[in-house]
């Protein structure tokens, strides 16, 4: 259950890592310009920034399982509007597509874990999940990479959207596991949902999960092409740098964080010194006086960081989600729709934010901000409730 959600969010995510991969590629082919490019690549994040709580509350009604399949086919079926289109409207709307299709995906898959599991091996599940952002734009690179520059656009689109779509058909096996004994008329089920947004503790933790997830995502959009300029290495070879230390380094730190995270108390403490740490390695990684070799170890340094945050805030979600619940009834879906509308709001404005910047302090200064900004946000859960 945990591989396949795990899969399913990876692969949908892998879809901006292809797209970045295949930029010069579909801009020679469609007649754009890569800021055009960049631009459709915002149509990904708003389904999410739009609906992430209302698809919540569907999860909630209609179960987990559901939602995934339908996601699933759903990412399938927006590769192969891109590849029978081949033209930048198709593209468009295939990147909107595939952003409704994430949207499911990321709000249904921790609801299920969260439904699925208990005690310390839920708290492990959700840190490995917690991972999926940057380890699946690193998947994306790695579809996309070998065509780069080659012509051939449409054999990495076919490649990923067969993915989905196989992911998508195997979730039928999975159990139901979220969703409520009976379906509640429309005007209970916005009750229930503004009595989520109305929980101090529950924004905190959407505000603690989202910061940190756009700053690696804007941190991914410009490490590249910063690495190739400041180092004088190719874009080739800045790329393959960032797509293996995000492959390597969120896969060792969700296990790691999952393991100390069901023997830590006091996780605020613990996301802090993660935050701290997660600044340092963010000057390191943009200091120009540096050599590549320190920025690239620097640049693990920050995913390693990173993978401990997002596993020390998604571990408070099943506490908070069932915290306010009432008896018999389940809230994931909605709470975890609350952090993934947050995480995509953030994410829209993170590559205007990031590409509108030039020199490494803003860089520098920025994620230690918003790191500190997270960690004062994340609430804290009582021993209790964790347990």
């Amino acid at each position: 259950m945990l591989a396949l959600a795990y899969a399913l969010t990876l692969a949908s995510m892998a879809q901006v890592g292809v797209i970045a991969a295949l930029t010069l590629d579909l801009a020679k082919a469609l007649g754009l310009t890569a800021a055009q490019i960049g631009q459709g690549l915002a149509l990904f994040s708003l389904p999410s920034a739009l609906l992430a709580v209302p698809c919540g509350a569907l999860v909630d009604r209609l179960g987990a399982r559901r939602v995934l399949v339908w996601s699933g086919l759903a990412g399938a079926l927006a590769d192969a509007l891109a590849v029978a289109g081949g033209n930048s409207s198709a593209l468009y709307a295939a990147l909107l597509l595939s952003g409704l299709a994430f949207t499911g995906i990321s709000v249904a898959a921790p609801a299920l874990l969260a439904a699925a599991y208990g005690g310390a091996r839920q708290v492990r599940a959700m840190a490995l999940w917690s991972t999926y952002a940057p380890a699946g734009f690193a998947l994306g690179l790695v579809l996309g990479a070998p065509f780069a520059q080659t012509g051939h656009w449409v054999q990495p689109l076919a490649l990923h959207g067969a993915l989905l779509g196989i992911l998508g058909l195997c979730a039928l096996a999975l159990p139901h596991l979220v969703q409520m004994a009976g379906l509640p008329d429309r005007a209970a089920a916005m009750r229930e949902l503004a009595l989520v947004l109305r929980e101090p503790r529950v924004l905190r933790l959407a505000l603690a999960v989202a910061v940190p997830s756009a700053i690696s995502y804007g941190t991914s959009l410009v490490a590249p092409a910063w690495l190739a300029r400041v180092h004088g290495a190719s874009m080739a070879e800045s790329a393959t740098v960032v797509a293996a230390a995000k492959g390597v380094a969120m896969m060792l730190g969700g296990l790691a964080a999952g393991a100390v995270l069901a023997r830590a108390g006091r996780r605020r403490v613990l996301f802090a010194g993660l935050a701290m740490a997660g600044a340092l390695a963010q000057a390191l990684l943009f200091w120009p006086g540096g050599s590549l070799a320190l920025a690239s170890a620097a640049l693990f340094a920050w995913l390693l960081a990173f993978s401990g945050l997002g596993a020390v805030a998604m571990a408070q979600l099943p506490a908070l989600a069932e915290a306010g619940a009432e008896a018999g009834g389940n809230r994931q879906g909605r709470v975890s729709g609350v952090i993934g509308q947050a995480i995509s709001l953030l994410s829209f404005l993170a590559p205007a934010i990031y590409f509108g910047m030039s020199g490494w302090i803003g860089y520098v200064l920025l994620a230690g901000c918003g790191l500190a900004m997270a960690a004062l946000a994340l609430p804290e859960v009582a021993p209790r409730e964790q347990s």
